[in-house]
């Protein structure tokens, strides 16, 4: 067996929830991968509520090898199954990968089993394609996570603080088994944000490095305008409901810290004021063909303000 570092029996369990998505490319991929790395591991794929036709698809893989497949009988949530597969899994190191992903490289496992250390968490990061979507509806949703989610490790390692990204990210279990995902947000969003922070605050580190994923679910605009007041609401009601505004929270999301920042020079009524005015306008942008992410940007500051008002 290969040794990584002072790892002598490193074993992977690969958790990869699933919800409405064609998840048989991925796990390919990821079977052919670990099976090059001699060591034990499995990969654990749970369907959180799909339909049946995509269930159909997906089934295929339960006789992939060290592929455990199942099907939930009702649709946990993000947080929950999450969870629910950490703590079946059956080996020391949980790999949490998200079902519209890809590797981008042949040696993506190779690399996380390379950066293992104990109290480390391990984020791999996010990449898009270069090529702009042929779809207009799915512009807005790939100029942003070109521009704002494609970061290189150098980068997020100065400016994130305590952020992880659940679609791409390595744990030890006996970390989960202590500090999992949060399951009383109750709206989408912001789990992985909060369980970066519970890291945090326990002492764990969080390291990030070049390993992404090829993200290649692209929403079409209206519905990644949708998830993103979502999860603004979960953001507002984890400040001000769950961590109770805690400083520490507030100054490390970016989002947060500039909200603050602004509400110095600019009255959070003027903010609402502005959002009620020009949010149907800022939308059609957005909606077409040269969305423009200063806009967004205006419409998530605008919306939050509407959040503090109710």
């Amino acid at each position: 067996m290969r040794k990584f570092g002072h790892f002598s029996k490193t074993m992977l369990s690969v958790n990869i929830p699933v919800f409405n998505i064609d998840v048989t490319p991925l796990v390919k991929q990821l079977v052919l991968q670990a099976e090059k790395l001699r060591t034990g591991f499995e990969i654990r794929v749970y369907d959180d509520g799909s339909n049946e036709k995509i269930k159909l698809v997906n089934r295929e893989i339960q006789h992939l090898p060290g592929v455990v497949y199942k099907e939930l009988l009702k649709n946990l949530g993000r947080a929950a199954i999450r969870n629910k597969m950490g703590m079946d899994s059956v080996f020391e190191y949980l790999l949490f990968i998200d079902a519209d992903s890809l590797p981008v490289t042949e040696n993506y496992l190779q690399n996380y089993m390379g950066n293992l250390q104990q109290n480390l968490v391990v984020c791999g990061g996010t990449a898009y394609r270069k090529e702009k979507p042929a779809a207009l509806g799915e512009l807005l949703r790939w100029y942003y996570g070109t521009y704002r989610e494609a970061i290189p490790a150098a980068q997020r390692n100065n400016a994130k603080g305590f952020i992880i990204t659940s679609n791409n990210f390595l744990i030890e279990k006996r970390v989960f088994e202590k500090i999992r995902f949060r399951e009383n947000i109750g709206v989408y969003g912001h789990e992985d944000t909060l369980l970066g922070y519970d890291l945090f605050k326990s002492g764990i580190s969080i390291l990030h490095i070049d390993n992404p994923v090829l993200h290649t679910g692209l929403e079409d605009a209206p519905v990644f305008l949708e998830k993103t007041r979502l999860a603004l609401n979960s953001l507002y009601k984890i400040d001000t409901e769950l961590l109770k505004e805690d400083l520490i929270f507030a100054l490390q999301v970016n989002f947060l810290n500039r909200y603050i920042s602004i509400k110095r020079v600019v009255p959070a009524v003027f903010l609402r004021l502005f959002f009620k005015m020009f949010h149907r306008v800022i939308e059609a942008n957005l909606k077409g063909r040269f969305p423009v992410l200063l806009f967004l940007d205006l419409y998530k500051l605008g919306y939050y303000a509407t959040l503090e008002k109710q």
